[in-house]
């Protein structure tokens, strides 16, 4: 209970209930082409352009508040974004579509936008993270909802996977205890198979 304690006292709780309450909103928004009466999977919604309007503003009124905001709605999108990469099919309400044209892009072109979606939103993600401890926290409320909503979206390990090699890769360019982490696990991996006894 002390560690979990010290933990929150270093990511600082407010911003984890902002981050919490905006990556829940993010997980939303994609599908909010409903409600502005937009084709399923516009790009307006399925893409990060909302994003970039928020870093504009983030740009002129530069807080914690609203740094953990813009990081847990990205990060929310690039989770939205892998699940929406997996479909049963790629075909109609699974493409990407263009607004008022309302013009189905090929699967090609649909997949190669959802990996550069994807990218893009958790690369902003952790640009919005300052600390190690902020990406533990980032990384488990991702994890969290592969596992929440496996039973919803009939999906887990390749969503899953995808997420974290993208998130450890992108991560590793920032952290070092990351590499760190890797080599440590490596080591620990290699000294219980030499002591395994048949």
């Amino acid at each position: 209970m002390e560690i979990f304690l010290e933990y929150i006292d270093k990511v600082g709780l407010i911003g984890i209930i902002v981050a919490v309450t905006a990556f829940l909103v993010g997980m939303k928004f994609p599908d909010w082409d409903f409600k502005m009466k937009l084709q399923h999977r516009s790009i307006l919604t399925h893409s990060p352009l909302f994003l970039f309007l928020l870093l504009e503003l983030y740009q002129k009124e530069k807080n914690d508040t609203f740094r953990f905001f813009i990081g847990g709605f990205a990060l929310a999108l690039a989770v939205h974004f892998i699940f929406d990469f997996f479909p049963k099919g790629w075909s109609r309400g699974a493409l990407l579509h263009l607004p008022v044209v309302r013009l189905p892009l090929s699967p090609r072109i649909s997949k190669i936008l959802f990996v550069i979606f994807i990218v893009i939103s958790a690369y902003i993600s952790l640009k919005m993270i300052n600390t190690f401890e902020e990406f533990i926290f980032f990384g488990v409320l991702a994890l969290w909802t592969f596992l929440k909503n496996t039973i919803k979206e009939e999906k887990f390990f390749r969503p899953c996977i995808l997420f974290m090699i993208i998130f450890i890769l992108l991560g590793s360019t920032k952290f070092d205890e990351i590499e760190k982490n890797i080599v440590k696990g490596k080591k620990q991996i290699i000294h219980y198979v030499k002591n395994i006894k048949f």
